[in-house]
């Protein structure tokens, strides 16, 4: 699993915790303690600093606003706003986490279905791959097989079979690592 899943993960996870509690009447800053300490990797750790600076400093609105200067994960910035703004009106923000809620979630599924058009394009590329290294054995094969005495047909050579076979392994192996790539997995 990659690490862009994880974070989109954990901060599905959060989005719901938070609005289960905002919605149950629990304050912004209680939902956000809850969340800070849950294992749910960024979102987690960055609640846990708001939270602590805000115990020194004692404003909580400020600590957030402090906190989405710093942070580079963009759907994490957009929660904070939507935090901030929840504590500056005074009024619930379960709306705005619901919304922001819906849009990752729409987004995931766009990433999911692109993910799928890029495997299936590259599947199709091993395929017609697999099927050229089979047709250039076969040619191979046929030209060993027409030999008459001195005479004999030889439709594709020795080395030449090789070198195609050696770029097949090799598109196959730069087809693996695009579809790893795209998945955002680890490659080593």
């Amino acid at each position: 699993m990659s690490v862009s899943h994880s974070k989109d993960k954990d901060m599905m996870v959060a989005l719901r915790l938070l609005q289960m509690m905002v919605g149950a009447g629990a304050s912004i800053e209680e939902a956000m303690k809850s969340v800070s300490m849950e294992k749910l990797g960024i979102v987690s750790k960055s609640f846990s600093r708001i939270i602590e600076r805000s115990i020194q400093e004692g404003d909580l609105s400020s600590e957030i606003k402090k906190e989405m200067g710093s942070v580079h994960f963009e759907p994490l910035k957009k929660l904070l706003s939507i935090l901030d703004m929840g504590l500056s009106s005074g009024g619930s923000c379960g709306s705005g986490l619901l919304n922001l809620a819906d849009m990752l979630d729409e987004e995931e599924k766009i990433k999911r279905k692109s993910l799928l058009k890029s495997i299936a394009l590259a599947s199709d590329t091993l395929t017609y791959v697999s099927m050229f290294s089979v047709v250039v054995i076969i040619f191979y094969l046929m030209g060993d097989m027409m030999q008459y005495g001195s005479f004999s047909i030889t439709l594709i050579s020795e080395s030449m079979v090789r070198s195609i076979l050696m770029f097949s392994v090799l598109v196959y192996a730069l087809i693996m690592l695009f579809i790893k790539i795209k998945d955002g997995g680890k490659i080593l």
